[in-house]
């Protein structure tokens, strides 16, 4: 899939979101309802953007990894970012036994890129320079800003869905049709907004996946780190991961939480076999 395929499409799903959120917002509570779920939903993600490389360095316990404990590590960084266009971003490791890493950071000035104790362990380094560009990839596209307007809409389409909800239960409208049609808004209305935000998710990591070959000129070393990565994660290492870590899955080059139990739709990440059809046809 090419990047502007891919860019069309991320563009064509926000605006589908937005359209779900304004339709539904206006339905149910009017200009007002619309600008309350907005500011709420939009309070609710300012913090977690802002200082989002703090939050989840902190969630997944991770340490600043110094020059002098990798220098190859640091060198091979520099390099990919120089060739990526950005900024050298700041390096960490956690003690994650799964291999896998995330990127993150509000904009390529204050990128972070995290590597797991696994990943360091058990890739070969031609596979660890793939998912390190991959990463710098998602930093260079600004995905963060991009997961956080994602959040804030779907998340104020899901409070103007709660607020119908509750209005129609306790505003004096209590005949059956009225509270079923409640009911359905505050069940399907989070629903889709879900899936969209998911098939948002999913279209990053393809466009990621394309960019990180263009930045390393390697498409085996991404190809085979993603089928080592996939297996690892299919046996789940995490299973005491919290809500809050398990809330942060989609950061990961591939989720290190579901295993096998979350369906195509739910999915942060595209399946394994699609990510390298879209590796093996991207142009270097």
């Amino acid at each position: 899939m090419s990047n502007l395929k891919t860019n069309f499409k991320i563009f064509s799903l926000l605006s589908v979101l937005t359209g779900l959120f304004l339709g539904v917002g206006f339905l149910i509570g009017g200009r007002a309802g619309m600008i309350i779920g907005l500011i709420f939903a939009g309070l609710m993600n300012f913090g977690s953007y802002w200082f989002s490389d703090k939050i989840v360095l902190k969630m997944y316990g991770a340490e600043k990894l110094e020059e002098s404990e990798n220098p190859e590590l640091h060198k091979k960084v520099e390099k990919l970012a120089r060739d990526a266009g950005i900024p050298k971003p700041r390096l960490y490791i956690n003690n994650m036994q799964v291999p896998n890493a995330f990127a993150t950071g509000r904009n390529p000035e204050k990128g972070v890129v995290c590597v797991t104790q696994g990943l360091m362990d058990a890739l070969e380094e031609d596979e660890v320079e793939g998912v390190i560009a991959h990463e710098l990839a998602h930093i260079k596209n600004r995905d963060t800003l991009i997961n956080a307007i994602v959040a804030t809409v779907a998340g104020a389409v899901g409070l103007i869905a709660e607020m119908a909800f509750w209005g129609a239960m306790f505003g004096g409208r209590e005949e059956q049709g009225e509270m079923a049609s409640a009911l359905t808004l505050m069940i399907l209305t989070p629903l889709i907004a879900t899936i969209i935000r998911m098939a948002v998710s999913r279209s990053m990591e393809f466009r990621a996946d394309s960019e990180a070959v263009k930045i390393s000129q390697n498409k085996q070393g991404l190809s085979s780190a993603l089928e080592k990565i996939t297996e690892a994660s299919s046996k789940p290492l995490q299973r005491h991961a919290s809500r809050s870590q398990e809330a942060g899955a989609n950061l990961f080059i591939s989720n290190p939480f579901s295993g096998d139990k979350i369906t195509k739709w739910f999915s942060t990440h595209p399946p394994l076999q699609e990510r390298l059809e879209n590796i093996e046809e991207t142009q270097l």
